[in-house]
């Protein structure tokens, strides 16, 4: 799916917090939204994920307004995944990630074959098969944040919004997470996932889009935003030798270990 925003605007409590931002994204494209704390990156996420409505006109779906598209249909495109995603009731794993099905499920109809067979996969290639019976309260912080975004991957939408989903996992658990969201691309998926490791954003992004104070500083390449320039103004910091490449400066110097298999439950 193509995304176009077009010069959006949104204010919350009477403070503008997006300032005319245009934003695209292209189909089997992943850009990361950085920035510093403030600048309004997830405020643009919800925008585009119909969570906030004040500049949906101006937000094309392949081409279409976002409004002209019926609620369920943008069930089935658009899977959003915020911080605040949690669930406080003792529900299993698998009836969580099983939840990501339902925009494909009539009233009142009971999972077909496909869909378990869905959720299965994903529960597998999430690394969660092993947890699958856990009731989601007895998990930690990093399997929660893990089991959410197997319930996004589940709805199987062709585009995935995801607001810093990896925060809360560890190094291994972290190259995991955008090894799912590098797949979802790969096979023709779009995602537009908001990042604060510049490390990450530059290995799996193809473009990353800088906000700033509700504006968009710069948006390009890895190598075209991470500039020292850009890094001063947006967050303050320069790089420790000018003579690094920006590739050199942001290279991810870890991988997986042999004695984990991405994606396979150990």
């Amino acid at each position: 799916m193509k995304l176009e925003g077009k010069e959006l605007f949104q204010s919350l409590g009477g403070r503008p917090i997006l300032k005319g931002v245009s934003v695209q994204v292209q189909e089997g494209e992943m850009l990361g939204l950085i920035g510093p704390n403030g600048a309004g990156k997830s405020t643009l996420l919800k925008l585009m994920a119909g969570i906030f409505t004040g500049s949906s006109n101006q937000i094309l779906l392949d081409g279409r307004p976002f409004p002209e598209y019926p609620v369920i249909d943008r069930g089935r495109k658009i899977a959003y995944l915020g911080q605040e995603g949690t669930a406080h009731w003792p529900i299993t794993v698998e009836r969580i990630v099983a939840l990501g099905r339902l925009p494909h499920l009539g009233t009142w109809q009971k999972p077909t074959e496909e869909d378990h067979s869905i959720i299965q996969r994903t529960l597998r290639q999430s690394g969660l098969s092993h947890l699958a019976s856990r009731p989601y309260p007895t998990l930690s912080g990093g399997e929660k944040a893990r089991v959410l975004m197997a319930r996004a991957l589940a709805v199987e939408p062709e585009l995935l919004l995801a607001d810093e989903p990896v925060a809360a996992l560890d190094p291994s658990h972290q190259l995991e997470m955008m090894d799912l969201l590098r797949r979802h691309c790969d096979q023709g998926g779009s995602v537009v996932v908001v990042l604060h490791d510049l490390r990450l954003a530059s290995h799996y992004c193809e473009h990353l889009q800088l906000l700033l104070d509700g504006d968009t500083l710069s948006v390009g390449t890895p190598d075209q935003v991470l500039t020292t320039e850009n890094l001063d103004r947006a967050y303050g910091i320069k790089l420790r030798s000018d003579n690094l490449s920006i590739t050199e400066a942001f290279a991810l110097t870890w991988e997986h270990g042999s004695s984990r298999t991405p994606g396979v439950d150990n």
